[in-house]
């Protein structure tokens, strides 16, 4: 009862207008002086549970790729590779639609953001696709679902934060797991090339060989950013942490010296974005703690994962429940805030069933993903809308489709154990 009690609590707040963060710090600390447990000790030692939340060095990985992110949006990087992939695959059906997943997926390896990615291509792919005779609101639904790739193509702030609430879980294994981002961007293609012929929107001439060539050259530099985090990080040169770091200093002299967008008068804005960025989700994290630390008191999790291990005899329909319940609470609520109410519930199912950690991640890390598609709070429909004044309800329509291929990738990953277990396992990492 105190479970539905507290949930219910955080929704209502949350419906109200208050933050992530208070609203976890209000219900806990109402639920603290329900349980009579609000005394002098306990209230000391939990601004200590708060700062020992947000103090480990994998959260450090966090302000350095939102660093990154800001020193390629405002250097320009999103308009070199949109050309080079505009180069390679106009001329087919949905060519231009294919183009800008492309570009989605190739920043989504910069930037863990969903919203930074969709507004980067957005605000360059969606004019050409106009005039080329694309449907606006499919052509916006394309790029809010390529930048919904963001939180699930590594580097993922997502997966930081889900390594972050689970003691021992491996910021590298789970990057390594995350390849189904890379399938939901491929067949978010194949639909669009698909839509693309039924609907008979229009191809951009083919451009010669040396021309994308000279293109490729030009963004390589670009392309060089993943090869950076990814490589460095599989290869063992890098933790995630020092690969956000060397690639944010990388992103910032491309800024000033190879596209000559980034000027010294710029540092200070970037910077205190950055920080200001920062400070949200880790004030968000620590009241998150807060919250834990009230739910281990009432033994909430414990008393779930009894009567869920009692009823069911294998962890199938749990998944189930899992997925629906994310999906549901993904059309009211943002990613972050469901991510940190739900992992002290649903890791402890995972590990009285012997689920993967690593899966476990990535089925939630897709599913929450969806969020940004399906309104009302579908971040991405208002980023595209913003930039085209597309009506939200018509982007949310013809969004629809890429919804039902990341709920298709959702199921096959919690089902189908290799698709995010065999690269970790071999590397040698924990799943």
């Amino acid at each position: 009862m105190i479970m539905f009690i507290m949930f219910f609590g955080v929704l209502v707040t949350l419906f109200i207008g208050v933050t992530t963060a208070g609203s976890m710090a209000f219900i806990s600390i109402a639920t603290y002086f329900g349980m009579g447990e609000a005394n002098l000790n306990n209230m000391v030692r939990l601004p200590s549970s708060m700062y020992d939340q947000v103090k480990g060095i994998t959260l450090m990985a966090i302000p350095f790729f939102l660093l990154m992110g800001n020193f390629m949006n405002k250097g320009g990087v999103s308009k070199d590779l949109f050309a080079f992939a505009r180069a390679c695959l106009g001329h087919r059906w949905g060519g231009l639609a294919n183009a800008a997943i492309a570009s989605c997926m190739i920043m989504s390896a910069m930037s863990g953001s969903a919203a930074a990615v969709a507004a980067g291509v957005g605000m360059i792919a969606i004019a050409e696709m106009r005039r080329t005779g694309y449907d606006q609101p499919f052509s916006c639904a394309a790029i809010a679902a390529g930048g919904g790739l963001g939180p699930i193509i590594p580097p993922s702030i997502t997966l930081i934060l889900f390594a972050s609430l689970v003691p021992g879980t491996s910021v590298n294994a789970l990057f390594l797991g995350a390849i189904p981002g890379i399938l939901t961007g491929l067949l978010f293609i194949l639909y669009s090339s698909y839509e693309a012929r039924h609907s008979n929107f229009g191809k951009v001439p083919a451009v010669p060989v040396h021309e994308r060539i000279q293109l490729g050259m030009k963004a390589i530099w670009a392309l060089l950013i993943p090869v950076i985090v990814l490589g460095g990080i599989f290869v063992g040169l890098f933790t995630a942490t020092e690969a956000a770091a060397v690639a944010a200093f990388y992103a910032m002299l491309l800024g000033f010296f190879k596209y000559r967008k980034l000027k010294l008068a710029d540092l200070p804005g970037i910077f205190w974005a950055t920080a200001k960025s920062t400070g949200q989700i880790m004030f968000v994290i620590a009241t998150a703690a807060f919250f834990q630390h009230v739910l281990l008191k009432t033994r909430i999790p414990h008393m779930v994962v009894q009567q869920m291990v009692d009823t069911f005899s294998n962890i199938t329909p749990i998944l189930i429940m899992i997925i629906i319940l994310l999906l549901i609470m993904g059309c009211f609520m943002e990613g972050t805030a469901i991510l940190l109410i739900t992992v002290p519930i649903f890791y402890p199912l995972s590990v009285a069933y012997h689920y993967p950690t690593v899966q476990l991640a990535i089925v939630m890390c897709i599913a929450l993903a969806s969020g940004v598609l399906t309104p009302p709070v579908g971040l991405n429909l208002y980023v595209m809308s913003s930039i085209t004044k597309e009506k939200v309800m018509n982007i949310g329509k013809a969004a629809v489709p890429f919804v039902l291929i990341m709920i298709f990738v959702t199921l096959l990953v919690a089902f189908v154990e290799p698709l995010t277990t065999w690269l970790p396992t071999y590397l040698g990492y924990g799943v």
